[in-house]
């Protein structure tokens, strides 16, 4: 179990001493600055293959009993190859690209990507080597995702982009829609 017991807590406020075990509230991992998740998000959106970037980010109304924390979702990635095949859905609704287009399924069809399977003796899952003609862009597109579903990136895409929200990132724009979610 870990010791939520804070270490950094003032020793007094308003002159009165605070005596005891203050526990933390927060399981939030360290955050990022904005800085940081501008050098994450650079490579991805600057690479020439790539149209735009999206995902979800939101507070649960409901979360059976658990603290209801904001967090971000699934990155997904659009490239220029994969604007063909979903170029309506792109235009009209981005996020119903994102099943197919997350940055990390098993096979992106532009990134490529690294298959994996369930290995019972080990009880894990195993990688193989990557598979793709876009090894950098994956690399950097999956940096970028990890670290907005990590929660290391909460702060900067709450003061950036607000709650409950759909975002868009395209080259000349971002793109901010309000996002209902159950």
């Amino acid at each position: 179990m870990t010791d939520l017991t804070r270490t950094d807590a003032p020793q007094n406020f308003l002159g009165i001493p605070i005596v005891g075990d203050i526990a933390s509230g927060s399981t939030r991992v360290p955050q990022i600055t904005k800085e940081e998740f501008a050098a994450l998000l650079k490579p991805v959106l600057n690479h020439p293959e790539v149209h735009c970037i999206g995902w979800r980010q939101y507070t649960p109304y409901f979360n059976d009993g658990d603290p209801c924390e904001f967090s971000a979702h699934e990155v997904w990635l659009v490239t220029k190859n994969d604007l063909e095949q979903y170029e309506y859905l792109v235009e009209n609704d981005p996020y119903m690209v994102e099943e197919d287009l997350a940055v990390g399924n098993e096979r992106h069809p532009t990134l490529g990507g690294r298959p994996y399977h369930w290995d019972d003796d080990a009880r894990r899952m195993v990688y193989e080597d990557y598979q793709g003609n876009h090894r950098a862009l994956y690399d950097a597109a999956n940096a970028l995702d990890a670290a907005i579903q990590s929660g290391k990136s909460d702060h900067v895409l709450i003061d950036l982009f607000g709650d409950h929200c759909q975002v868009v990132v395209y080259k000349d724009k971002i793109e901010v829609e309000e996002y209902s979610h159950d």
